[in-house]
């Protein structure tokens, strides 16, 4: 009798205590993020939250700033915000969130240089309720300004999720975007490509008559006469590309990058001399507008997508 008496006890204890663990009957992003950060309000914004972070994940970074000491939850402060959440089979789901390193005042301390934290979280299903399931805090750190860029979210196979982001900046009027890719597990994420991949870059902000040169005819030579001090050595260039992944099968598909654009190439012809003092100098440049038609493959070998085929033909600066 006591043996059983011990039993109804115990199950009645352990089923208390169940009921205690965190949950939600909702998979939605609120509510999840709820799990996750016990103070998260139920808005879309991008809040500031305390993360505990995992140096075997990866370096943490020296100029993150930590909460103060004693207050809970520690970790370090960012301005976290949901950025997908996939569900990966009918038990199971992760909920991916991007973090950009505030101070102590909740202030954006991010520069050009500082780029932003991707996190994942797991949950599972038991019973119709959604449970915190595993985490992963320092998936990766990428993009500038403490952003991690645009996120989308596509098939990988059959079965499996990959996570692809665009990031990019500006430098001196000239702009770029990255693509990075990760494979969406049910207890990892981890990056398909061994670097960055550029998918965008243009020049236009370089120049002043760009807008001009992008409406000459292609292929056909344009001849400009430029006061010395209006000459530049940028060629105007603005070229994009389209990613989509072949899924389909049961492994990964092939990667493929669509680009189109234009590139222009300028010849100096001639230097011709000022005419008198005060004026300047004239530059004689031949301008020819080329359209940019190309396509990289990579393929997925090795735990990762190698390229097969193709030249980027984004401009280099």
């Amino acid at each position: 009798m006591f043996k059983y008496l011990t039993c109804f006890l115990l199950c009645g204890s352990l089923i208390a205590c169940s009921e205690k663990v965190p949950s939600s009957e909702k998979l939605d992003r609120a509510s999840l993020m709820k799990l996750v950060f016990p103070s998260w309000k139920n808005q879309k914004e991008a809040q500031i939250q305390a993360l505990a972070l995992d140096e075997k994940e990866g370096e943490i970074p020296d100029s993150l700033v930590a909460t103060a000491e004693g207050k809970e939850p520690a970790g370090y402060l960012f301005e976290i915000s949901a950025e997908q959440l996939i569900r990966l089979n009918e038990h199971r789901a992760v909920l991916i969130t991007s973090g950009k390193p505030v101070n102590q005042q909740d202030e954006p301390a991010a520069l050009h240089t500082t780029s932003g934290l991707l996190s994942a979280f797991w949950f599972k299903q038991t019973e119709d309720r959604w449970y915190a399931d595993g985490q992963q805090t320092q998936v990766d750190w990428v993009g500038t300004i403490g952003s991690i860029g645009k996120s989308k979210v596509v098939k990988l196979s059959q079965s499996q999720f990959a996570l692809g982001l665009e990031s990019g900046d500006c430098y001196s009027g000239q702009c770029f975007a990255d693509l990075m890719l990760y494979e969406l597990g049910n207890d990892k994420v981890k990056s398909m490509l061994k670097h960055w991949v550029r998918i965008e870059a243009d020049t236009l902000g370089a120049r002043g008559d760009c807008e001009q040169i992008f409406k000459q005819a292609p292929n056909k030579v344009i001849r400009h006469h430029y006061a010395e001090s209006e000459q530049s050595s940028f060629d105007c260039a603005a070229v994009k590309g389209d990613w989509q992944i072949k899924a389909g099968g049961k492994n990964p598909g092939d990667l493929l990058i669509r680009f189109s654009g234009f590139i222009e190439k300028q010849n100096t012809i001639e230097e011709i001399a000022a005419e008198s003092d005060g004026d300047e100098a004239t530059i004689v440049v031949d301008s020819t507008l080329l359209p940019v038609k190309q396509q990289q493959l990579f393929r997925y070998q090795g735990g990762e997508y190698r390229l097969i085929s193709g030249k980027n033909p984004t401009p280099e600066f």
